[in-house]
């Protein structure tokens, strides 16, 4: 019973590992096998931070560029951009062909969540800039209650959330170019921050009837 125990023990240690180990800090990942109870499986209501970004004009760029230049200059990019995330504990959720989601507050607690996506998008703007790829990126923040948890069928499945805030979240990342800025942040996110941001014109974004409050830095 004993020898049981450890080998189901051992065996969710390492489904914690291998699930984790290229989203999380390795701190974090080690903190989820000690104690696997922080992770709670097929998901759960959060209330959340999501990030979303996106490289600026990867079609252009695309059309002047030999595939193995473009793919150099992507994995630099979502280099820069994944090592801010686990730097300010949040979670690469998903690559997304040149687009990045991460979320802040899943799966283990973090405190100031909302403050700290916000300098993690400025970070990664900053890092951008300074790496000087040839490519600008835009950022969309946003804050607010999902279900997170592994999704998918009985045979393939992901850890990620649904919900409302993370599509909005998306959507303010799509209407960085229109607004003139690398960055939008959400009204909820602005909220609870504490930092001062520059508030916009409110957009109009597809699935809202009421046009969303904007910031920048």
């Amino acid at each position: 019973a004993f020898y049981l125990r450890f080998r189901e023990q051992y065996k969710l240690r390492q489904q914690i590992k291998k699930q984790f180990e290229h989203y999380l800090d390795p701190r974090q990942v080690k903190r989820l096998q000690k104690d696997p109870s922080l992770l709670k499986l097929g998901g759960e209501k959060r209330r959340c931070t999501f990030l979303f970004t996106d490289v600026r004009g990867f079609t252009a760029l695309s059309e002047t560029l030999s595939p193995e230049e473009i793919t150099t200059i992507m994995n630099k990019a979502l280099t820069i951009q994944s090592d801010a995330v686990q730097k300010y504990g949040g979670m690469v959720d998903k690559y997304i062909g040149d687009a990045m989601m991460a979320i802040f507050n899943a799966p283990m607690d973090l405190l100031h969540h909302e403050s700290i996506a916000v300098e993690c998008a400025k970070e990664i703007q900053e890092n951008i800039i300074k790496a000087d790829i040839g490519v600008e990126i835009g950022v969309g923040v946003n804050t607010g209650e999902a279900v997170i948890g592994n999704m998918g069928s009985d045979t393939r499945f992901d850890y990620s959330a649904i919900g409302d805030a993370v599509n909005t979240a998306a959507r303010l990342e799509s209407a960085t170019k229109e607004a003139g800025v690398n960055i939008l942040i959400g009204e909820e996110t602005e909220k609870y921050s504490g930092i001062t941001l520059k508030p916009l014109k409110p957009i109009k974004v597809k699935g809202k009837e009421k046009p969303l409050k904007i910031y920048t830095f």
